[in-house]
């Protein structure tokens, strides 16, 4: 009897351990069992390394991109000379406008050296008022010719009179004086004899009045002879060689009057030539010459078409300092200052890249060509100084300026294409160890073109999906919804069974809706932590 209680007892003892083991080899088996009973519906999804991503820690350049047209800072202009000219004849009058034809012009781009002929301007209109203009010149110095002639004869006429018909007039004068004198002495002397002879009774009293008669002669003679002299040197002498002498300064003026006419009309022909001579258009200096067509303009620059007074024709750019002339919207004109750093990525050369730096921002925005193209946008130029004297660079290409506005080091990036907006709000998808889905409200800003920085939401290391679109159609796979508040970030888990596809937006619930649900998982969330947990 003892033994066979104690065989009992042993048998008692085996099928507890047995029950035992065979409970705890079966726990898995069970729980496993519950675990897929309470996720039926629970697909899988199959990712592969290529379609999820790291967080990761980075430091990178936050840029602004633009487009822009690579040219010279340096350009020499070359415009239309061509002025508005008139010249006046005799029988009226020519006026040329101040505007030409093309006749001819280089291909644009070429390469040229100095003086070499890059465009033909129509020159008839000029080479006709060069014609008359010669006539002008002809018809101004033969009355300069005659006039200085004149006054050569004036010249000398007066030192004829002064020398020579003055001085024989004086002496004319002077011989009368001197023959009256003496005929006024011999007859004085006669006049005394005849009175004495008279008294002595020899002569008549005729005879003696004779005599006092012809003294009375010969005196009124000496007086007008010396009233004569005395009046040609006082009077007649003065006047004639001032007389003579005011002409001669009237020509001197009339010939500076014809000089500085000469010379006026010479200078016009001379202009009017060099306007001849500009229709010929030649390269100031060795470059490429560039066609000046004004952007919206309503004229270009081509054989036939009209160009006037002072229109640019040709850019000859220097292509030791080039620059990049770019245009910034409004939204982003702000960030750019002068000397930030600048990336200059020509496209006509497959993406070669040229450092550069901003050199000028312009204060107000870029006019618009008419009331009729008004952007709503306005633009701003901005001017980038490329650094060296890069040799492939030619004005005219097209380019892109990356301008380096602000370095961040030690930042957690993504890419672009991990983020889902809904609502203003962006989610992304992170793959957690256990292999399941958590939707994921983060917060991120603008890094480089392809990378966003993360600025709440995530942390290093975490994987998430590149592609949100390939769980869309199945949102049973998303485990947990993390939302961000002002509060510590919350971790909302939900049910499958009560996450839903929204049929009109064809969207995840956002997480406010989720939690209106939660009461109603509350009960089933520890028994799956147990689970996962190995409980």
């Amino acid at each position: 009897m003892q033994k066979s209680g104690m065989n009992s007892n042993r048998a008692l003892r085996f099928s507890l351990k047995f029950l035992i083991a065979a409970l705890v080899i079966g726990s898995p088996w069970l729980f496993n069992s519950l675990y897929r009973s309470l996720n039926w519906n629970k697909s899988t999804l199959e990712l592969s390394s290529t379609e999820t991503e790291p967080v990761r820690r980075v430091s990178f350049d936050v840029s602004i991109n633009a487009p822009g047209e690579i040219r010279s800072s340096d350009n020499t202009i070359v415009e239309c000379e061509i002025e508005r000219l008139a010249v006046y004849t005799r029988g009226g009058s020519m006026v040329s406008g101040a505007s030409t034809r093309i006749l001819k012009l280089v291909p644009d781009g070429s390469i040229v050296k100095k003086n070499d002929v890059i465009c033909k301007l129509d020159s008839s209109s000029v080479e006709e008022l060069v014609r008359l203009q010669k006539i002008n010149l002809q018809q101004a110095t033969s009355m300069h010719d005659y006039t200085k002639m004149d006054l050569e004869v004036s010249k000398i006429a007066l030192e004829e009179y002064k020398n020579g018909t003055a001085k024989q007039y004086q002496q004319t004068l002077r011989g009368q004086i001197a023959l009256a004198t003496s005929d006024a002495s011999r007859t004085t002397g006669r006049l005394a004899w005849s009175r004495k002879m008279f008294e002595k009774g020899y002569l008549s009293k005729t005879t003696v009045r004779a005599e006092e008669l012809s003294l009375q002669r010969s005196d009124l003679l000496l007086t007008k002879s010396e009233i004569a002299l005395t009046t040609f040197n006082k009077y007649t002498l003065p006047k004639t060689a001032h007389s003579f002498e005011a002409r001669i300064q009237s020509q001197n003026y009339l010939l500076k009057y014809y000089e500085r006419w000469v010379a006026s009309q010479r200078e016009r022909l001379s202009k009017f030539e060099e306007q001849v001579a500009k229709c010929t258009v030649r390269a100031p200096h060795d470059g490429v010459a560039i066609y000046a067509n004004e952007e919206d303009g309503d004229t270009r620059i081509e054989e036939g078409s009209e160009i006037r007074q002072g229109q640019d024709i040709f850019y000859l750019p220097d292509l030791g300092n080039m620059q990049v002339l770019s245009k910034l919207s409004e939204t982003i004109v702000e960030k750019v200052r002068v000397g930030m750093k600048v990336a200059v990525l020509v496209q006509s050369q497959s993406g070669t890249e040229y450092s550069g730096v901003v050199e000028t921002v312009s204060e107000f925005p870029i006019p618009a060509s008419s009331w009729r193209s008004a952007p709503e946008v306005k633009n701003y130029y901005c001017v980038v100084k490329i650094d060296g004297k890069p040799e492939d660079l030619k004005p005219g290409l097209t380019a892109e300026i990356k301008v380096l506005t602000d370095v961040k080091e030690d930042i957690l990036a993504i890419s672009p294409e991990v983020i889902q907006v809904e609502n203003d709000k962006e989610y992304c998808f992170v793959l957690q160890q256990s292999g399941e889905i958590e939707k994921r409200e983060v917060r991120t800003t603008t890094g480089d073109p392809g990378t966003l920085a993360v600025l709440e939401g995530l942390e290093e290391g975490e994987l998430v999906l590149r592609s949100p679109r390939k769980i869309e159609d199945k949102p049973e796979l998303i485990d947990k919804v993390v939302a961000l508040s002002d509060q510590p970030t919350q971790l909302i888990q939900t049910d499958p069974q009560v996450v839903q596809t929204d049929l009109e937006n064809e969207s995840i619930l956002e997480p406010g809706q989720v939690e209106n649900v939660s009461e109603k998982v509350a009960d089933i969330a520890p028994l799956k932590r147990n689970l996962k947990d190995g409980h």
